[in-house]
């Protein structure tokens, strides 16, 4: 081969290098490029989902601090129920209140009927049944209704069943708690 034929194939091979190394160049970066907007989305994707979660659980956490309150509200207007109609003093006023209370206990328990996992429901669900039964019983004896064949269904009984409401409300409120990790411990 002559040297004119060498310098030729040199300069080809130069050239063709060089528009490979270009695209070679071109084509990683928009490998990079293509990682990078992935990676991008992929980190997009996980904010959202956390913070998705987190309004959930504030949301649950809310949901629980309204129950709560309800439910401890309802239990006040039982008391002080009993004691107005122990005394023989029950007004429209008191009435009102402890249908107040409940109306009330209502709306927060079936919100969380939405909203909270199952094994919180069941002892959510115990209370609200024991708040219910204590209403009606109190609200028989108040109107003068026959307590039927049920002995707890007097004024002691009544009392009874509100005061070991407490160990309930506290079983409750432990079970919320651990449920959106403010505390470990079991019960």
């Amino acid at each position: 081969m002559s040297s004119t034929v060498v310098s030729l194939v040199i300069a080809f091979l130069g050239i063709v290098g060089t528009l490979v190394s270009g695209l070679m160049t071109q084509q990683l970066a928009a490998k990079a490029k293509a990682k990078e907007l992935d990676q991008s989305a992929r980190q997009r994707v996980q904010e959202r989902q956390h913070e998705t979660e987190r309004v959930m659980m504030e949301a649950v956490r809310s949901c629980y601090v309204m129950l709560n309150t309800a439910s401890l509200d309802f239990h006040s207007e039982l008391n002080h129920f009993w004691h107005a109609l122990r005394a023989g003093r029950v007004t429209d006023d008191v009435r009102a209140r402890l249908d107040d209370a409940r109306r009330e206990h209502r709306a927060r328990y079936s919100e969380a009927q939405m909203r909270v996992p199952d094994d919180v429901l069941t002892v959510i669900d115990g209370v609200h049944r024991q708040l219910n039964r204590i209403y009606g019983d109190l609200k028989r004896l108040d109107s003068g209704i026959p307590s039927g064949l049920e002995d707890d269904e007097s004024l002691d009984g009544a009392h009874h069943q509100i005061a070991g409401l407490w160990e309930q409300l506290t079983q409750m409120r432990h079970t919320m708690r651990r449920s959106i990790g403010v505390t470990q411990d079991s019960i």
